[in-house]
């Protein structure tokens, strides 16, 4: 039992990380029935603005599309490959039969599938850094899984009770450093967004692909991780450009190592970059115009927070204890230290590059798993030590004090993801969710994006406010004028639907309006009533149709 357990190590733990990362996913659909009777469950992930920005691509594939067009904007446009990802798991989705109106359970089954291929691909990362020499590739992948924010205790008001001291643990619990950033997140960062995780597995499978010898042996490899390579820049841009840093820092150090330059190496990362670089190109033609365009435009319109003190505090200790592990391989040329060595390098290189360039937070090089490499490194500071005046017995006993407070911290992750479960069950106010606030969608709201699916052409464009706005592409399939950031001039759009639902506007110039922007159907919900103070549209607009009601929306069509 103890030699299966032993062979089979990896497995378990892999599985067992990612049944922990979803226990908040468990715990909401447990409480499924508890919700206000009036509410419509739904398993958002993340944010749920995003959440429908990325299902909306899956419904496309649902509904049969080969190329991506976007909902969120109602400009005319042709389809593209950017998230196409996405519609491709909704074409699995519609080969397996999922119903249209279930484009989360293709989302939620493609986040637990590649939480394995991710957590699998570190495994890899650490045994082949690692080799043969006994338990420390064990140790990496648990240090770099488990990795951490520099950890700090967080009083929790209970029943309006603050703790007094350290020791009632009930009000106690960890928290960390930019803990809006979900992807410092050690749990949440396991069952992460789909394009997240399949890039991250890319990027380490390449990594490790392209510093093997035996790999770059065989020249024929070269169009297998050319493609592969391609995918990922289709996938997640920064991670090849992110890659090609690796094995450009990786080849030059080697190269000082060795004392001589390996031409055909040097040939064959070149031969596979140059396939890849399609990709690039692509994107960049692509978004050259809108409605593409405003994927870059919106990073320089409002940009990511980034503050390099509190990111390398939420690193953690891993930061530094990876960067000296770091340091002492080069000094001992220590050449299966190498890739994460690379890796290291390359990400500290990134994120000085890209405080200079506008079009792209640093930020988004978090998303580049850096603790993969330092938790190796950092493993590697301890099997170091544990060779200095034999303290081989207290570095083992180190590295686990530093996984259980990294399994501390995961644990504090649950039990903070319960209160917002809680406090979102709990929530009523607003009717709908809008900027920060979260909370299930009503019944009511529901019900009259359905009926938009099935009274409307999915081609038609809905004009709405913003809530009802990202929820419609989702449900109904319909194109709105302005549902989530990436739409097109949505600050704009934003003022002007305002202006629409408040009554502001002139009959004849409401009539303009709707004409210019191609929409004859209106959705009139809780938040588009907000804007015109309860008022019925009709008042405003007397040329208006009603066409449906419920307690809490109404549809109107302009003839």
């Amino acid at each position: 039992m103890n030699d299966m357990i032993r062979r089979n190590i990896f497995s378990l733990l892999i599985v067992g990380f990612v049944l922990f990362s979803l226990v908040p996913t468990f715990y909401e659909l447990s409480r499924a029935g508890d919700i206000q009777p009036n509410r419509h469950f739904e398993l958002v992930h993340n944010f749920y603005t995003d959440y429908n920005f990325y299902l909306s691509r899956i419904r496309e594939g649902l509904s049969g599309r080969w190329t991506v067009v976007e909902k969120y904007t109602s400009e005319p446009h042709s389809g593209s490959l950017i998230h196409e990802m996405y519609l491709l798991m909704g074409r699995v989705g519609r080969m397996v039969r999922v119903p249209w109106g279930r484009a989360g359970d293709v989302y939620h089954v493609a986040r637990v599938v590649l939480a394995v291929v991710l957590l699998a691909m570190i495994a890899e990362f650490s045994r082949g850094a690692w080799g043969n020499k006994g338990n420390w590739g064990l140790m990496g992948f648990l240090l770099a899984v488990t990795a951490s924010s520099w950890p700090k205790l967080v009083a929790v008001v209970h029943n309006g009770v603050v703790p007094a001291t350290v020791a009632n643990m009930g009000y106690w619990r960890f928290g960390g450093y930019m803990p809006w950033w979900s992807v410092m997140d050690s749990l949440q960062r396991i069952t992460f967004i789909p394009h997240i995780l399949a890039g991250q597995a890319l990027m380490i499978f390449l990594v490790l692909s392209l510093t093997s010898s035996a790999v770059l042996a065989r020249q024929g490899n070269v169009v297998f991780l050319g493609i592969l390579a391609f995918v990922l820049g289709m996938i997640f841009p920064p991670g090849l450009l992110f890659v090609v840093g690796v094995i450009g820092v990786f080849g030059m150090i080697r190269a000082l190592w060795e004392k001589n330059i390996r031409w055909s190496q040097w040939l064959f990362w070149c031969g596979v970059f140059a396939i890849s670089a399609s990709s690039l190109v692509y994107l960049a033609l692509v978004t050259g115009f809108y409605p593409w365009h405003r994927l870059t435009e919106l990073d320089i319109l409002h940009p990511l927070p980034f503050d390099y003190l509190e990111y390398f505090k939420a690193v953690g200790p891993i930061g530094v204890l990876g960067v000296i592990g770091g340091i002492w391989a080069v000094m001992k040329k220590e050449k299966a230290m190498l890739p994460a060595v690379s890796w290291i390098l390359a990400w500290l290189g990134f994120l000085g590059i890209f405080h200079f360039v506008p079009q792209q937070s640093p930020l988004r090089f978090s998303e580049m798993i850096p603790q993969v490499a330092l938790g190796i490194l950092t493993a590697y500071t301890f099997f170091r030590l544990g060779h200095l005046r034999n303290l081989g017995n207290l570095s083992r006993i180190a590295a686990i004090l530093l996984i259980t407070l990294g399994l501390l911290q995961m644990y504090s992750s649950v039990l903070w993801q319960k209160d917002f479960i809680d406090q979102k069950i709990r929530a009523t106010v607003p009717l709908v969710p809008t900027g920060s606030y979260v909370m299930y969608p009503l019944k009511d709201f529901y019900t009259a994006i359905l009926y938009l699916e099935d009274h409307t052409k999915q081609s038609d464009v809905i004009l709405s406010e913003t809530t009802a706005g990202n929820y419609i592409p989702v449900y109904s399939g319909n194109t709105v004028f302005v549902g989530h950031d990436n739409t097109v001039n949505a600050e704009r759009k934003k003022e002007d639907v305002r202006m629409f639902f408040s009554g502001r506007m002139s009959a004849d110039t409401a009539r303009q309006f709707l004409t210019a922007i191609g929409v004859h159907t209106i959705f009139f919900g809780p938040q588009e009533q907000d804007d015109s103070n309860g008022v019925p549209l009709t008042q405003y607009y007397p040329f208006l149709i009603l066409t449906y009601t419920n307690p809490s929306v109404t549809i109107y069509t302009a003839p």
